[in-house]
Protein backbone atom coordinates (compact mmCIF):
# COMPACT_ATOMS: atom_id res chain seq x y z
CA UNK A 1 0.00 0.00 0.00
CA UNK A 2 2.58 2.79 0.67
CA UNK A 3 4.51 1.79 -2.19
CA UNK A 4 1.48 2.42 -3.90
CA UNK A 5 0.86 5.92 -2.08
CA UNK A 6 4.63 6.67 -2.90
CA UNK A 7 3.63 5.82 -6.88
CA UNK A 8 0.81 8.42 -6.85
CA UNK A 9 2.29 10.85 -4.62
CA UNK A 10 5.12 10.97 -7.88
CA UNK A 11 2.20 11.35 -10.20
CA UNK A 12 0.87 14.02 -8.85
CA UNK A 13 4.08 15.50 -8.13
CA UNK A 14 4.76 15.85 -11.35
CA UNK A 15 1.55 17.12 -12.68
CA UNK A 16 2.45 19.68 -10.11
CA UNK A 17 5.40 20.63 -10.85
CA UNK A 18 4.64 20.35 -14.96
CA UNK A 19 3.34 23.74 -15.09
CA UNK A 20 5.18 25.27 -12.39
CA UNK A 21 8.21 24.42 -14.73
CA UNK A 22 6.31 25.76 -18.06
CA UNK A 23 5.47 28.97 -16.53
CA UNK A 24 9.18 29.58 -15.28
CA UNK A 25 10.63 28.99 -18.83
CA UNK A 26 7.74 31.16 -20.53
CA UNK A 27 9.09 34.52 -21.94
CA UNK A 28 8.23 37.37 -20.91
CA UNK A 29 8.40 41.13 -22.43
CA UNK A 30 7.95 44.11 -20.59
CA UNK A 31 7.30 46.71 -23.24
CA UNK A 32 8.74 50.45 -22.46
CA UNK A 33 6.90 53.32 -23.86
CA UNK A 34 7.67 56.91 -23.44
CA UNK A 35 5.67 60.16 -24.08
CA UNK A 36 8.33 61.71 -26.44
CA UNK A 37 5.65 62.46 -29.74
CA UNK A 38 5.10 61.82 -32.00
CA UNK A 39 6.81 58.61 -31.34
CA UNK A 40 4.48 57.75 -28.65
CA UNK A 41 0.71 58.69 -28.87
CA UNK A 42 -2.66 57.57 -27.18
CA UNK A 43 -4.67 56.14 -30.05
CA UNK A 44 -7.96 57.94 -31.11
CA UNK A 45 -10.26 58.18 -33.74
CA UNK A 46 -7.58 61.17 -35.27
CA UNK A 47 -4.89 58.58 -34.15
CA UNK A 48 -5.89 54.92 -35.30
CA UNK A 49 -2.29 53.99 -35.44
CA UNK A 50 -0.94 55.91 -32.54
CA UNK A 51 2.36 57.11 -32.55
CA UNK A 52 5.64 55.47 -34.81
CA UNK A 53 6.14 52.87 -31.79
CA UNK A 54 2.69 52.05 -30.71
CA UNK A 55 1.31 49.90 -33.70
CA UNK A 56 4.59 48.07 -33.86
CA UNK A 57 4.60 46.89 -30.33
CA UNK A 58 0.62 46.42 -30.18
CA UNK A 59 1.07 43.50 -33.69
CA UNK A 60 3.85 42.04 -31.95
CA UNK A 61 2.04 41.65 -28.99
CA UNK A 62 -0.68 40.22 -31.11
CA UNK A 63 1.64 38.03 -32.86
CA UNK A 64 3.21 36.40 -30.11
CA UNK A 65 0.29 35.00 -27.75
CA UNK A 66 3.13 32.26 -25.90
CA UNK A 67 5.01 35.06 -24.43
CA UNK A 68 3.11 37.09 -21.41
CA UNK A 69 3.86 41.15 -22.59
CA UNK A 70 3.11 44.12 -19.70
CA UNK A 71 3.89 48.02 -20.64
CA UNK A 72 5.13 50.24 -18.48
CA UNK A 73 5.24 54.20 -19.42
CA UNK A 74 8.53 55.92 -18.29
CA UNK A 75 10.86 59.05 -19.14
CA UNK A 76 13.27 57.88 -21.62
CA UNK A 77 16.43 58.06 -19.33
CA UNK A 78 14.59 56.41 -16.74
CA UNK A 79 14.05 53.82 -19.67
CA UNK A 80 17.18 53.65 -20.46
CA UNK A 81 18.68 52.51 -16.82
CA UNK A 82 15.43 50.13 -16.82
CA UNK A 83 17.30 48.70 -19.92
CA UNK A 84 20.77 48.86 -18.07
CA UNK A 85 19.28 47.46 -14.91
CA UNK A 86 18.93 43.84 -16.90
CA UNK A 87 15.29 43.70 -16.13
CA UNK A 88 13.22 41.43 -18.93
CA UNK A 89 12.45 44.60 -21.47
CA UNK A 90 12.19 45.81 -24.49
CA UNK A 91 11.77 48.86 -26.78
CA UNK A 92 10.23 49.21 -30.22
CA UNK A 93 11.76 52.30 -31.04
CA UNK A 94 15.43 52.21 -31.10
CA UNK A 95 18.05 52.79 -33.67
CA UNK A 96 19.43 49.98 -35.28
CA UNK A 97 22.75 48.85 -34.69
CA UNK A 98 24.87 46.32 -36.25
CA UNK A 99 26.09 44.58 -33.21
CA UNK A 100 24.81 44.56 -29.54
CA UNK A 101 26.03 47.10 -26.69
CA UNK A 102 26.11 46.53 -23.08
CA UNK A 103 22.28 48.45 -23.07
CA UNK A 104 20.70 46.89 -25.33
CA UNK A 105 20.55 44.12 -28.18
CA UNK A 106 18.75 44.64 -31.55
CA UNK A 107 16.32 43.39 -33.53
CA UNK A 108 16.77 43.39 -37.64
CA UNK A 109 15.77 46.74 -38.98
CA UNK A 110 12.00 47.81 -38.40
CA UNK A 111 11.46 50.69 -40.46
CA UNK A 112 13.59 54.18 -42.01
CA UNK A 113 13.78 57.43 -40.91
CA UNK A 114 14.75 60.58 -42.58
CA UNK A 115 18.20 62.08 -42.07
CA UNK A 116 18.55 64.10 -39.23
CA UNK A 117 18.03 68.18 -39.62
CA UNK A 118 19.19 71.32 -38.12
CA UNK A 119 16.13 72.93 -36.39
CA UNK A 120 15.43 76.42 -35.60
CA UNK A 121 12.94 79.44 -35.83
CA UNK A 122 12.43 81.63 -39.04
CA UNK A 123 14.76 83.82 -37.68
CA UNK A 124 18.09 81.80 -36.44
CA UNK A 125 16.95 80.10 -39.41
CA UNK A 126 18.46 82.94 -41.63
CA UNK A 127 21.28 83.47 -39.74
CA UNK A 128 22.26 79.82 -39.73
CA UNK A 129 22.01 79.64 -43.41
CA UNK A 130 24.12 83.17 -43.93
CA UNK A 131 27.21 81.91 -41.70
CA UNK A 132 27.00 78.16 -42.02
CA UNK A 133 25.20 77.87 -45.59
CA UNK A 134 22.44 75.65 -46.95
CA UNK A 135 22.49 72.97 -46.27
CA UNK A 136 24.15 73.54 -43.30
CA UNK A 137 28.10 72.90 -42.31
CA UNK A 138 27.19 70.89 -39.20
CA UNK A 139 31.12 71.00 -37.96
CA UNK A 140 30.76 74.90 -38.63
CA UNK A 141 27.75 75.46 -36.86
CA UNK A 142 28.73 73.41 -33.62
CA UNK A 143 31.94 75.44 -33.54
CA UNK A 144 30.25 78.79 -33.53
CA UNK A 145 29.94 80.18 -30.19
CA UNK A 146 26.97 82.65 -31.03
CA UNK A 147 24.92 80.22 -31.76
CA UNK A 148 23.49 78.14 -28.25
CA UNK A 149 22.84 74.84 -28.82
CA UNK A 150 19.65 72.69 -27.22
CA UNK A 151 19.37 69.08 -26.23
CA UNK A 152 17.35 66.15 -24.31
CA UNK A 153 20.00 65.32 -21.94
CA UNK A 154 18.99 61.91 -22.72
CA UNK A 155 19.14 61.74 -26.29
CA UNK A 156 21.72 60.17 -28.63
CA UNK A 157 22.06 60.78 -32.63
CA UNK A 158 25.18 57.71 -33.47
CA UNK A 159 28.13 57.60 -33.30
CA UNK A 160 29.40 60.30 -36.26
CA UNK A 161 27.65 63.13 -34.58
CA UNK A 162 28.15 62.30 -30.99
CA UNK A 163 32.19 62.54 -31.87
CA UNK A 164 31.49 65.20 -33.08
CA UNK A 165 29.99 67.13 -30.71
CA UNK A 166 32.30 65.80 -28.16
CA UNK A 167 35.89 66.91 -30.36
CA UNK A 168 33.84 70.59 -30.51
CA UNK A 169 33.07 70.07 -26.86
CA UNK A 170 29.50 70.91 -27.26
CA UNK A 171 27.86 69.23 -25.03
CA UNK A 172 29.80 71.30 -22.04
CA UNK A 173 27.88 74.57 -23.53
CA UNK A 174 24.92 72.87 -24.90
CA UNK A 175 21.43 74.08 -22.46
CA UNK A 176 20.38 70.38 -21.65
CA UNK A 177 16.57 70.29 -21.40
CA UNK A 178 15.18 68.06 -18.74
CA UNK A 179 13.83 64.58 -18.78
CA UNK A 180 9.89 65.03 -18.11
CA UNK A 181 6.65 65.56 -19.90
CA UNK A 182 6.75 65.11 -23.78
CA UNK A 183 10.97 66.27 -24.03
CA UNK A 184 10.65 66.86 -27.61
CA UNK A 185 7.95 69.24 -27.54
CA UNK A 186 9.87 71.07 -24.45
CA UNK A 187 12.58 71.71 -26.49
CA UNK A 188 11.18 73.17 -29.41
CA UNK A 189 8.87 75.67 -26.69
CA UNK A 190 12.50 76.49 -25.94
CA UNK A 191 13.69 77.23 -29.06
CA UNK A 192 10.41 79.40 -29.93
CA UNK A 193 10.78 81.89 -26.61
CA UNK A 194 15.01 82.14 -27.30
CA UNK A 195 16.07 80.19 -24.55
CA UNK A 196 18.13 78.19 -27.48
CA UNK A 197 19.07 78.72 -31.35
CA UNK A 198 19.11 75.70 -32.96
CA UNK A 199 18.50 71.72 -32.27
CA UNK A 200 18.92 68.59 -34.12
CA UNK A 201 16.19 66.00 -34.87
CA UNK A 202 14.23 64.31 -36.74
CA UNK A 203 12.23 66.80 -39.40
CA UNK A 204 8.97 64.90 -38.67
CA UNK A 205 9.23 66.08 -35.30
CA UNK A 206 9.26 69.50 -36.82
CA UNK A 207 6.18 68.99 -38.59
CA UNK A 208 4.01 67.28 -35.90
CA UNK A 209 4.78 70.39 -33.77
CA UNK A 210 3.65 72.81 -36.16
CA UNK A 211 1.00 71.53 -36.69
CA UNK A 212 -0.17 71.06 -33.23
CA UNK A 213 0.72 74.64 -32.46
CA UNK A 214 -0.17 76.47 -35.69
CA UNK A 215 4.19 77.16 -35.41
CA UNK A 216 6.77 77.22 -38.28
CA UNK A 217 9.95 76.09 -36.68
CA UNK A 218 12.11 75.58 -39.91
CA UNK A 219 13.88 71.95 -41.16
CA UNK A 220 17.64 72.95 -42.08
CA UNK A 221 19.54 69.69 -44.40
CA UNK A 222 22.67 69.00 -42.59
CA UNK A 223 26.27 68.74 -44.69
CA UNK A 224 29.64 68.22 -43.64
CA UNK A 225 29.48 65.31 -42.21
CA UNK A 226 26.81 64.21 -44.66
CA UNK A 227 23.65 62.58 -43.15
CA UNK A 228 22.03 58.92 -43.98
CA UNK A 229 18.62 57.40 -43.47
CA UNK A 230 18.35 55.88 -39.82
CA UNK A 231 17.17 53.00 -39.46
CA UNK A 232 14.21 51.75 -36.23
CA UNK A 233 15.33 48.31 -34.56
CA UNK A 234 13.63 46.81 -31.67
CA UNK A 235 15.68 46.58 -28.40
CA UNK A 236 16.13 44.26 -25.60
CA UNK A 237 17.83 44.64 -22.52
CA UNK A 238 21.82 42.62 -23.10
CA UNK A 239 22.18 42.18 -19.36
CA UNK A 240 19.17 40.82 -18.80
CA UNK A 241 19.93 36.83 -16.98
CA UNK A 242 19.80 33.86 -18.79
CA UNK A 243 20.16 35.18 -23.01
CA UNK A 244 17.33 36.92 -22.50
CA UNK A 245 17.49 39.23 -25.60
CA UNK A 246 18.59 36.54 -27.71
CA UNK A 247 15.90 34.45 -26.85
CA UNK A 248 12.74 36.90 -27.00
CA UNK A 249 14.85 38.33 -30.27
CA UNK A 250 14.22 35.01 -31.99
CA UNK A 251 10.82 34.97 -31.70
CA UNK A 252 10.59 38.80 -32.45
CA UNK A 253 12.67 38.37 -35.83
CA UNK A 254 10.08 35.89 -36.90
CA UNK A 255 6.88 37.54 -36.02
CA UNK A 256 8.37 41.11 -37.76
CA UNK A 257 9.70 39.01 -40.73
CA UNK A 258 6.16 37.34 -41.36
CA UNK A 259 3.49 39.04 -39.68
CA UNK A 260 4.35 42.76 -39.04
CA UNK A 261 6.98 44.22 -41.49
CA UNK A 262 4.87 43.25 -44.61
CA UNK A 263 1.61 44.25 -43.43
CA UNK A 264 0.09 47.53 -44.52
CA UNK A 265 -1.24 47.66 -41.05
CA UNK A 266 1.99 48.65 -40.07
CA UNK A 267 3.26 50.30 -43.09
CA UNK A 268 0.67 53.11 -42.85
CA UNK A 269 1.57 53.16 -39.85
CA UNK A 270 5.08 54.44 -40.51
CA UNK A 271 3.70 56.44 -43.55
CA UNK A 272 1.05 58.61 -42.03
CA UNK A 273 4.19 60.19 -40.17
CA UNK A 274 6.81 60.50 -42.51
CA UNK A 275 5.49 60.70 -45.72
CA UNK A 276 5.39 64.88 -45.61
CA UNK A 277 9.06 65.02 -44.82
CA UNK A 278 10.10 61.89 -45.84
CA UNK A 279 8.19 61.11 -49.56
CA UNK A 280 10.44 58.45 -50.82
CA UNK A 281 9.23 56.58 -47.38
CA UNK A 282 8.10 53.87 -49.60
CA UNK A 283 10.82 53.08 -51.77
CA UNK A 284 13.12 52.88 -48.95
CA UNK A 285 11.23 50.72 -46.87
CA UNK A 286 10.96 48.41 -50.20
CA UNK A 287 14.53 48.39 -50.43
CA UNK A 288 16.13 48.35 -47.17
CA UNK A 289 12.99 46.48 -44.99
CA UNK A 290 11.31 43.76 -46.83
CA UNK A 291 13.60 43.32 -49.59
CA UNK A 292 16.27 41.97 -47.27
CA UNK A 293 13.60 39.54 -45.83
CA UNK A 294 13.99 37.83 -49.03
CA UNK A 295 17.41 37.96 -50.01
CA UNK A 296 20.36 39.10 -48.14
CA UNK A 297 20.76 43.16 -48.98
CA UNK A 298 23.05 44.95 -51.64
CA UNK A 299 23.05 47.98 -49.76
CA UNK A 300 23.93 48.30 -46.12
CA UNK A 301 23.51 51.89 -44.50
CA UNK A 302 24.32 51.84 -40.67
CA UNK A 303 23.76 54.91 -38.20
CA UNK A 304 24.20 53.71 -35.01
CA UNK A 305 23.03 55.48 -31.87
CA UNK A 306 20.68 54.64 -28.77
CA UNK A 307 17.63 56.28 -29.23
CA UNK A 308 15.38 57.11 -32.40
Amino acid sequence: MSKYIKQVLCVVAGMLLAPITHASDQLSITWLENDGKPFFIEKSSTTSHGGLCNEITDMLIEALPDINHSKVMLPQKRGSKYLDDGHMACYACMIHRDKKTNRATYSIPTTVYPPFSVLSTEEKTLKIKQKHGNPVSLISLFTDANFIYGQNDARKFGSKLDKIAKNTKLYESAALSGNGSSPNFALLSQLEHGYIDYTIDYPFVADYYNQQHQKNIQKLTIVNPAQNVVFGAIGCSTSAPNNYAEKVLAEINEALKNKVLPSERYQQSQRVWLKQSFPEFSSYYQRYILDPLKEPAIDEITTPADHP
